[in-house]
């Protein structure tokens, strides 16, 4: 593992608000390449095949058709292979990482000054009170 529980968390934080910041924009540019990727592969094999089996239009795109159902049957059976194998690995990631973290934040609640523990926990209510308040109104 690399790196402190801090720098994981806040590089987390940053990402996730970076990307709710930019959401929209990210998503209809990952929508817009992946239209365009599959409109490059559909033209190109309506070439290819056109070319190799002179067929006309209608059967060019029957069989581009059942070329791309067959290329995207292969990328989930594979997906789904490896899906277990990534959900292990992540869950031990957290696992590990909110391990570190408690164990961080005992050592932190035995070793803190009092005055900084009655900080903490008045900033805590503060924010609780302020959630519960938010959500009752």
């Amino acid at each position: 593992m690399y790196g402190s529980v801090k720098q994981k968390a806040g590089f987390a934080a940053v990402m996730i608000g970076a990307f709710y910041l930019l959401s929209d924009m990210l998503l209809d540019l990952f929508f817009e390449f992946l239209h365009l990727g599959f409109e490059a592969l559909e033209f190109t094999l309506d070439v290819i095949i056109e070319h190799l089996f002179d067929t006309g239009r209608h059967a060019t795109q029957t069989v581009t058709f059942y070329v791309i159902l067959l290329f995207a049957a292969y990328f989930l059976f594979k997906l789904s292979r490896k899906l277990p194998e990534w959900y292990g690995e992540i869950k031990t990631e957290l696992s590990a990482v909110r391990h570190q973290f408690s164990a961080t934040a005992v050592n932190y609640r035995h070793t803190a000054p009092v005055n900084s523990l009655v900080k903490w926990w008045s900033v805590l209510m503060i924010g609780v009170s302020m959630l519960v308040w938010v959500l009752l109104a």
